[in-house]
């Protein structure tokens, strides 16, 4: 379960909280860690979005499969910096 989801479920069990006080009580508990982790999982995110603009330049310049290896890289090593 992800950070996201973890707060989503709690966010669905609660009733009659603000939201913007949870949060910000929430996300001042967090760890170092726990914040790392979210910032990279949004950075992955990123990643796995795609940018029509740049693939389109990759087929121009006849280099798409070779962007998508890259990628493909960078996934793998990204999954080795979760704290």
């Amino acid at each position: 379960m992800t950070t996201f989801q973890h707060v989503q479920s709690k966010l669905e069990k609660m009733e009659n909280e603000n939201l913007d006080s949870f949060i910000e009580k929430y996300m001042d508990k967090e760890t170092p860690e726990i914040k790392w982790n979210r910032g990279l999982d949004l950075f992955i995110e990123s990643v796995y979005k795609p940018d029509h603009e740049l693939r389109q330049c990759s087929h121009n310049q006849k280099c798409y499969n070779e962007l998508m290896a890259v990628r493909e890289n960078v996934l793998e090593y990204l999954k080795t910096l979760r704290r």
